[in-house]
This record gives structure tokens, sequence and C-alpha cells, in this order.
């Protein structure tokens, strides 16, 4: 959960702004591009690379209930891991429906689920390897990338969308950002992205005041407006990590009580323990930031938590998509992804709209998790 602080941490301390970040498999498959070389270049953590990778080493039997269903559907232009999820769902689906298999077939299902786990730990083994992660430990540092991110991020935003976000609009100096990053990839990718090394961070790094950190709030070339202030940032994996293969959830997730399904071994936020354990987060931020997810109904808990809070009009979302999708569309992609929410009022729908902000782009060179410095603007 956001921790609570003081002046007892921070002499000067203001006001805390927590900023809780999604990020999902298109961070991955950005680095991946840019950074991985020899037998496994030009491949990335997508379902197609892996589907292909399973197919061509022969690594799955053919008898694996989600391996032919996905082999059959091959030609139904399944592209993202949402699209791999919902086929876990419409087999669940059958089964649950066909009262007579239901229990038997639900088992075999799960443990065919649990066997793409260890084929994806293999996968990404061979994708991710230390090579990789010392490529972009190493230009992260020198770019001074994670700082970038935590400290300009609101530059991202048009002129007009800047100064109509509220969350800008409060800040002031001597103010905590406090970010917490739920990275829904299973590779580190994220972490040693955004951890804050000796190099772009100092916890205490002026004689005579505490702060450690500058925060851009004004898009201006000349004599932008920085505030003098404060920052944390931790990272949590609520779907597991590549290390701990049975940590790493396939799944489905689902609007009722997940303790009475039968398939609830496959429900993400069943077997997580969303409600438990991320709750806080969802509750007490100011800010939700996406980035690099598909939107697809498998993560509709996080979806529906989130417009939630921009119909109370407490906290603003800024959603970053790749494309050239128009700021309209991707507002209805993240609308059409909750599962609660699916049909609510059209009046209720256009309230949360106004609180989602849209940061569109087809090179990776924004401020947020970009992979360039763009700090030579303000030089």
């Amino acid at each position: 959960m956001f921790g609570e602080y003081t002046k007892n941490e921070f002499e000067r301390l203001n006001r805390q702004r927590n900023i809780f970040v999604l990020v999902g498999n298109g961070f991955d498959i950005a680095l991946l591009n840019k950074y991985k070389e020899g037998k496994m270049a030009k491949k990335t953590t997508s379902y197609v690379d892996f589907y292909n990778y399973i197919t061509y080493y022969s690594l799955t039997d053919e008898r694996n209930m989600l391996y032919k269903r996905l082999t059959e559907k091959k030609n139904d232009n399944i592209q993202n891991w949402s699209d791999f999820e919902l086929v876990i769902d419409e087999l669940i689906t059958e089964f649950v429906t066909d009262r007579n298999a239901n229990k038997q077939n639900l088992e075999m299902l799960e443990k065919d689920v649990d066997r793409f786990q260890g084929l994806f730990t293999q996968f990404l083994n061979d994708i991710v390897d230390a090579d990789v992660l010392l490529k972009v430990n190493s230009d992260v540092m020198s770019k001074e990338l994670a700082m970038q991110s935590l400290s300009q991020f609101l530059l991202d935003l048009d002129h007009k969308s800047l100064w109509k976000l509220k969350f800008r609009a409060n800040t002031s100096h001597y103010d905590l950002f406090d970010f917490v990053f739920a990275n829904f990839n299973y590779t580190s990718l994220l972490d040693n992205y955004i951890y804050m090394d000796k190099f772009q961070f100092q916890p205490h790094g002026y004689r005579t005041v505490d702060t450690n950190f500058t925060f851009y709030v004004d898009d201006s070339d000349i004599n932008p407006t920085v505030w003098s202030s404060y920052v944390l940032c931790d990272v949590v994996h609520p779907h597991g990590v590549q290390d701990i293969p049975r940590s790493m959830l396939f799944g489905i997730d689902s609007a009722e009580d997940k303790t009475l399904l039968p398939e609830k071994n496959m429900v993400k936020s069943y077997l997580a323990q969303y409600a438990k354990k991320y709750c806080d987060y969802l509750e007490k931020a100011d800010l939700f930031i996406i980035y690099g997810m598909s939107f697809g109904k498998n993560d509709g808990w996080w979806m529906d938590n989130i417009f939630d809070r921009l119909l109370s009009e407490t906290a603003e979302l800024i959603i970053y998509r790749y494309g050239n999708e128009t700021e309209e569309a991707v507002k209805e992609l993240f609308i059409a992804s909750c599962i609660r929410h699916e049909s609510a009022p059209q009046e209720d729908i256009e309230k949360v709209k106004n609180n989602i902000y849209v940061v569109t782009f087809t090179e990776n060179n924004t401020y947020f998790l970009g992979l360039e410095n763009k700090n030579s603007t303000f030089a």
C-alpha cells in the first residue's frame, strides 16, 4: 500500500501525491525490439512470438487442450495476451455450461494452463537474458531515463491537456511524489528501467535542504516551472515473476464472487488476492497512468476500480497508447475493458472520459518510459 509520510521523514513536506502506474506488455516489446540481438533478435514477449516458439521447438503436447484450441484459432488474428486469455475464458465457459463434463474438463484445463507457465518460463529465459538486462541497465543509467520518466512525464501531454489536468494544478514545492508501478509483465525489464540508481538519484543531494527531486509542471521551452520536491518509487508484480515459474498467472477475470466459482483457480483476481493486496493503491491514488496495456477484459478488475475513481472525480488517468488511434477511440477502449461498468449510463461514461488524458506515439521517445533522453530541451 501507499505509505503515509510526515515531516518526520521529509522535513519540508507539503503534500503527498500518489501515482499508480499500470504497465503492460507493450513496454517489454519496445525494449526487446531495441536491445535484443543474436539468435532471438526480433523476438519479443508478445503472444505471437511465444506461440511460434513453442510450436517451432515442439515444446507442447498437441493434446494440450489450450494449445489445440489456439492452433484451431490461428487464423483468427489472435495477437495479444488478452486475446490468448479470452481463449481460456472460452474453454471455461464451454465446460461450465456442460455440467456433465464440468469438473473433469476444468481440472484438465487447469493443468494445461499450468503447463504453459513452464513453457513461458523457458521462452522468457531465452528472450530476456543477462545481455539484454545489462544493455538496458547501461542505457537507462547513462541517459537518466528513470529520472526523466518520473520528473517530466507531464510534458508528454499536449498544452491544452496539461493545463486542464487537476493533478498538475494541485502540485507545489515540497510535495512528495510517491510512484508505485504495477508491472503486469513477468520480466524484470521495467524494474531494471525504473530503478533509481546512484547516478540518477541521491536521497540527500543538497547541504541545506532535504529535497531530492525536481518535478516539471510547465511545458515552456524557456525557464519551465519546476518544483523542488521529494520522490519515492516502488514496483509490484500482481501476476508473478519470471524467476518463480509457479507465480506466473495465466487466466481470466470475473465480476462474480470468485470463491464460489468452480473455475476459481484460473481467475487471476482470486489467486492474486487483488482486493486484499491492491485496493489501497487504487483508493489512494491521485493519478493513474496506463502504459502498454491492450485493454482486454482479462484486466477488467483494475479498469473497473479506476472507472470508479474517475467517476467520483477524485483521480485522473493518463493513457499512453502506441499507434495512431484518436483520443476518443482510446477512451472507448478503456470503457470497453471494464466488466462491471460495460453498460454504465452514458452520463457516467462521459464524466469518466472527461478525466482521461491520452498520449499517442509511434516512436518510443516519450518522456515517460521512453528510450531517448529529451532533457536537452531544457539545456
